[in-house]
């Protein structure tokens, strides 16, 4: 039997399978976009792409990074849920990945200081000030008081999507955007509680986690995306790692789900994939992506234990009958 096409059972929702589209924000593939208005309403050309992945039989469709402030966005076609202007657009898409069969996830963003300058007329904001770099303007730093909107910003916007009817509210606290930034050394120069040593520079980021589970409580499902490719060279190690998960465990979430750039690769000096590392530190099920668009590299992926979930992004962008292909090619 298929392990990538067996059913797995998170609390209360059943997945069909182990297949799940992450979010993959349109400027991955400009000739895809799938854009929201500018108002950053879902587009009945955004529900239509989701519906036709879950209707390939995927098992978790996970929709793009999604705004939790105006300001916050990284181009004018992001989608949003900072205004209830937006629940109508949501509450449609949600409702069709759920006629297609498929568990209905969500992504939260704030984009910080990798944000458009065009769409945050106060500025680009970050952990630390930053000087202008290249063809990127100045960051400002943000105060305590301002840390602590945002995360109510976070949580504001998991109740409205939960109330639009998404099972599954991911944080998006990797790839460099606002949450993850604080993790990044060479970001974050803090002397306070949010900067200094791991305990520090992670505060947001599970503050924020235990903000949205009181809100949303214990129905939905909660995760966190995180990623370390990006602390290679700051020499985040197994312990650094060991103490992020306990920490998203802790905060309430139900699954972790971890980017990489390569599901297979070694990490920390040994064979042992960034999953399998991730799968010994706790007991929550892991979703892994990275160059998994290969049918049998997903199933790989999931029978050897770098995951029990394997998020198949730009392959599924650019074949939304992928999930359907992978079954017939794995006999499933």
């Amino acid at each position: 039997m298929s392990a990538l096409f067996s059913p797995m059972t998170v609390k209360r929702f059943t997945f069909r399978n182990r297949v799940v589209l992450p979010p993959m924000v349109c400027v991955v593939r400009p000739e895809l976009a799938h854009y929201a208005g500018v108002e950053g309403v879902v587009s009945e050309v955004s529900i239509e792409h989701y519906a036709r992945r879950a209707q390939a039989g995927t098992g978790l469709i996970m929709v793009e990074a999604t705004a939790v402030d105006e300001g916050g966005r990284c181009w004018e076609g992001a989608m949003g849920a900072y205004a209830d202007r937006h629940l109508p657009g949501l509450a449609r898409l949600a409702e069709r990945i759920h006629e297609a069969g498929a568990v209905a996830g969500i992504q939260l963003v704030h984009h910080g200081p990798q944000g458009s300058p065009d769409l945050a007329p106060d500025g680009l904001v970050g952990p630390s000030d930053a000087a202008p770099t290249g063809s990127r303007p100045a960051v400002r730093g943000l105060t305590v008081e301002e840390i602590h909107a945002i995360e109510g910003r976070f949580e504001e916007a998991a109740e409205r999507v939960v109330q639009a009817g998404f099972d599954l509210v991911e944080v998006h606290a990797a790839h460099g955007f606002l949450l993850d930034s604080f993790l990044l050394q060479a970001r974050n120069r803090r002397q306070d509680e949010y900067g200094g040593d791991l305990d520090g520079r992670m505060r947001i980021v599970l503050e924020t986690c235990r903000r949205i589970r009181r809100r949303i409580g214990g129905g939905p499902l909660l995760t966190c995306r995180t990623c370390l490719f990006n602390k290679r060279e700051e020499g985040f190690g197994a312990e650094d790692l060991e103490t992020l998960v306990g920490g998203l465990e802790e905060a309430g979430n139900d699954l972790l789900d971890v980017s990489t750039d390569g599901v297979f690769k070694g990490w920390f000096g040994s064979p042992r994939s960034l999953g399998q590392w991730v799968k010994g530190m706790t007991g929550l099920p892991v979703i892994a992506a990275g160059g998994l668009g290969d049918a049998r590299d997903a199933e790989r992926a999931v029978s050897e234990g770098h995951a029990d979930f394997a998020a198949v992004g730009t392959a599924m962008l650019d074949d939304a009958d992928w999930t359907r292909r992978a079954r017939e090619e794995l006999g499933a």
